[in-house]
């Protein structure tokens, strides 16, 4: 097995917005490979800026590189455009596309140091959308988290006052509710659903209903009719319901910092592999709520309830039993000749 493919086994567990997986590699010798976009795996209603594929490229671009240290190797990466340049291109794609992203090069170092970031941990790392346990963060790790975001000159904060939370959750739900009624965005994100597990297997991609903890026929319907979630008296109901889905959420954490602008995002990206990493380290899992910050008004409701700016991942944060891990695409499936 090549350097590349024993780094990529892992490397393909790195998270991305509704589990698209859209990078591809194609390999050129042991210590080349380009990196690319494939455009049939971004998200240009939802994420029209950007940002959000451009911070995933990071946080795959940080996992090889974690991962090559492990084995004394130092990954050195170029951008064959800036950021900016993949917003139009994405929107511009015509159908599938594989769009040049980075150049990326092994270099042996014997000098480095093994840190810990060896195939366990990212296997470790994943989202739990399932019900956390009552018991806070404990301190050294809110610490050792506050560490991470500070050298990477981020903002993490956490919020545990229950009333707080709940008032969070409740406008997590009211843009959840608005969201999946705006064409746009409810076409793209229920394009993802995979609602059985012959399809979730099929594909190995997108929000697997395994991992959403709810059942296939409410999975179905939310996506078939989700004029339902505008009718009163069906509508507080359905709140209901999902509240009870999300569970015990005894913390909310906030991550804040340069982020949206496309220059800002690669590094960012980089920062919240480490950031999740660290999470794991801590037996810590996340279930972050997108639409607190993608959806306009829930996110300037966000900053006038924290009074913390430039607000860009928010998210519950806690101890649970081990959530379902979601389907990834085999190394074979991402290489390009």
């Amino acid at each position: 097995m090549s350097v590349w493919a024993k780094l990529l086994e892992t490397a393909i567990h790195s998270p991305s917005p509704h589990n698209v997986q859209p990078w591809r590699v194609r390999i050129k010798n042991d210590g080349e490979a380009d990196l690319l976009i494939d455009s049939a795996r971004t998200l240009p209603r939802e994420d029209p800026t950007g940002s959000f594929i451009i911070l995933t490229m990071g946080m795959f671009i940080e996992a090889l590189s974690l991962l090559a240290a492990e084995g004394k190797y130092r990954l050195e990466y170029e951008l064959f455009h800036e950021p900016e340049w993949y917003r139009s291109a994405i929107l511009a794609a015509p159908g599938q596309v594989f769009l040049p992203f980075a150049r990326l090069r092994l270099l042996s170092d014997q000098k480095l140091a093994p840190a810990g970031n060896d195939p366990e941990i990212f296997l470790k790392r994943r989202t739990a959308r399932i019900s956390l346990k009552a018991a806070p963060v404990a301190e050294d790790a809110a610490a050792a988290l506050k560490n991470v975001a500070g050298q990477w000159e981020q903002r993490y904060e956490q919020i545990t006052g229950a009333e707080t939370i709940e008032r969070i959750l409740q406008q997590d739900t009211r843009a959840l509710f608005h969201d999946l009624n705006t064409s746009d965005y409810h076409d793209e994100i229920t394009s993802w659903f995979r609602f059985t597990d012959r399809s979730s297997l099929r594909h190995r991609d997108g929000l697997d209903y395994r991992c959403m903890n709810t059942s296939r026929l409410t999975y179905w319907l939310t996506a078939q009719f989700p004029l339902m979630m505008q009718v009163p008296g069906l509508r507080l109901l359905l709140a209901r319901k999902y509240r009870r889905q999300t569970g015990v959420v005894p913390t909310i954490g906030i991550l804040a910092g340069e982020f949206w602008p496309l220059s800002s995002a690669l590094n960012t990206g980089r920062f919240l592999m480490r950031f999740w990493l660290e999470t794991a380290r801590h037996n810590l899992y996340i279930h972050p709520f997108g639409n607190l910050v993608t959806n306009k008004q829930a996110a300037q409701w966000m900053f006038e309830e924290t009074k913390i700016p430039a607000i860009w991942l928010v998210f519950k944060i806690g101890y649970a039993d081990e959530p379902p891990k979601s389907y990834r695409r085999s190394v074979e499936e991402i290489l390009l000749d």
